[in-house]
């Protein structure tokens, strides 16, 4: 069990506590009746105050994620990765349509009415969401894939996948640059991005991005003495995962980066290694020629904070080109 907290993120401990507990629920690492370690050992192993915990707790408990037993413990309730998973949000969708609907009928409008009214604006939305254009930038090919697959809303947004580096080499993709409703890039280019496009910085957004819990979690099980090779498409994102991983405090004897596409090189490479940690990219050349091995993913993605500010954004452009089209 490994958990990231960081001292310098802005971010309240008990706030990143509190997120990656819900994160280990959500993909079963821990779940449904799992035991958590009591406030004294948790706030022991990671060296905050006990009060930070506790306060986690409590916060975890209030959302109906975690439950205390007299006597007994902590636990994950059982009916906490449903709630996770998106009813309590559902829960809360359908409050706003009945009050809708309540709304609607005072004002004198029939069912038939307010359904007519509901599908004409979901129409309305979609066809304006239809036509935004948003451009992902990043420096690594292999995380702009990910993320690009990461970021699909649901909404029919075009999401168009730019490198930093072609960017940086010519004028075309600045231009194709420059016409985007939209541009979100990594905290780490965000400056970068808004020199290229100057007066249309305003519509640059930076995301943060993190490690998967569940990767982290499977490598801390892994002895530091271990030869422990990421696999991945360039030396860029193998450096980030041993970045990441050092801030984990997982350091291993030998960690080196491959990126040979030559499954025979690859194969000598990974012999007589246990385990490997694998890009999303290379996770099936690793597969074939390493069937023995323990293959973890190691995959980054936005946070959830990230995501929500990019939906909100979205809806902003609709809404301003709505009001500039009488839409």
């Amino acid at each position: 069990m490994t958990f990231i907290i960081s001292h310098k993120s802005g971010i309240p401990i008990y706030v990143q506590l509190q997120d990656q507990i819900k994160e280990l629920i959500r993909q079963g690492v821990w779940p449904g009746g799992h035991r958590l370690p009591s406030e004294r050992d948790l706030a022991v192993q990671l060296g905050i105050s006990r009060n930070t915990v506790s306060a986690t707790y409590k916060q975890l408990e209030a959302d109906g994620v975690i439950c205390r037993r007299q006597g007994s413990g902590t636990f994950v309730c059982h009916d906490s990765n449903s709630l996770l998973a998106g009813s309590g949000h559902k829960e809360r969708l359908l409050k706003i349509i009945d009050l809708a609907i309540s709304e609607a009928l005072q004002l004198g409008f029939s069912i038939e009415d307010f359904t007519a009214i509901i599908a004409l604006r979901v129409r309305q939305r979609k066809e304006m969401l239809n036509r935004l254009q948003v451009a992902f930038v990043e420096c690594n090919r292999e995380q702009l894939s990910y993320f690009t697959r990461e970021l699909e809303l649901g909404s029919g947004v075009n999401i168009h996948q730019l490198l930093l580096q072609d960017l940086l080499n010519g004028t075309e993709n600045r231009e194709k640059l420059r016409q985007m409703d939209m541009v979100v890039t990594t905290l780490y280019h965000l400056d970068e991005v808004k020199n290229m496009l100057g007066s249309n910085a305003t519509k640059v957004l930076g995301i943060a991005l993190e490690p998967s819990i569940t990767s982290i979690v499977r490598i801390a099980r892994v002895g530091a003495e271990s030869r422990v090779p990421v696999v991945c498409l360039s030396k860029t994102f193998g450096n980030s995962v041993i970045a990441a991983l050092e801030k984990a405090n997982l350091i291993f004897e030998e960690m080196p980066i491959i990126t040979t596409h030559d499954q025979g090189q690859l194969a000598q490479a990974l012999k007589e290694v246990n385990t490997i940690i694998a890009s999303p990219g290379r996770k099936k050349d690793v597969e074939q020629v390493a069937p023995n091995a323990e293959i973890i993913e190691f995959v980054f993605h936005p946070d959830a904070g990230s995501i929500t500010l990019l939906k909100a954004a979205l809806l902003g452009i609709k809404d301003s080109s709505k009001a500039a089209t009488g839409v």
